[in-house]
């Protein structure tokens, strides 16, 4: 199976992962840890793109994560579900301040500066980006979920662990 997961900043796009990834012993790449360091300084995309296209070659896959341009459009053609994350501006916030405090300890230099506070806020959740979500459900309706509660992420994931038990 093919898991594509995108949403905004804090959502909970790599908590989702890592379960499913763990429950369903299927690979996952989180493509921030593709495109930064631990120090949040950008990897070069000729190192990037090679891995993120050699990943997706895999029979099973999870990938979480925006970025336009690493192979989006082939992430969502290829993936057999599309999970949008779209929940609360301040859900998404005090997620994104405990994350900080966690990858602190996991070694990850500070994160939370203003411009990632404003991006978390508002940045993330622009116009062109949610219009992009809107053409993908649309474009996806077949494969694509989109969740706005932690409780609709609670009954499917509930749900999606029960169907597709081995």
């Amino acid at each position: 199976m093919k898991i594509a997961i995108l949403g905004y900043a804090g959502s909970g796009k790599t908590y989702l992962s890592n379960y499913i990834s763990e429950n369903k012993s299927i690979p996952v790449l989180h493509l921030d840890s593709v495109k930064f360091t631990k120090e949040w300084k950008p990897i070069d995309d000729a190192r990037v793109l090679p891995q993120v296209a050699d990943f997706m070659k895999r029979d099973d896959w999870i990938i979480d994560g925006y970025y336009d341009y690493l192979f989006m459009d082939e992430r969502l053609e290829s993936a057999d579900l599309i999970v949008l994350m779209l929940l609360p501006r301040l859900t998404c916030f005090l997620r994104a301040l405990k994350r900080t405090k966690e990858r602190r300890q996991n070694g990850y230099k500070n994160d939370m500066s203003w411009w990632f506070v404003r991006f978390t806020l508002f940045g993330c959740r622009n116009k062109e980006r949610r219009q992009r979500y809107a053409e993908i459900k649309e474009k996806y309706k077949h494969k694509t979920v989109a969740f706005r509660t932690q409780q609709q992420v609670d009954k499917f994931l509930k749900k999606f662990m029960e169907d597709t038990s081995e």
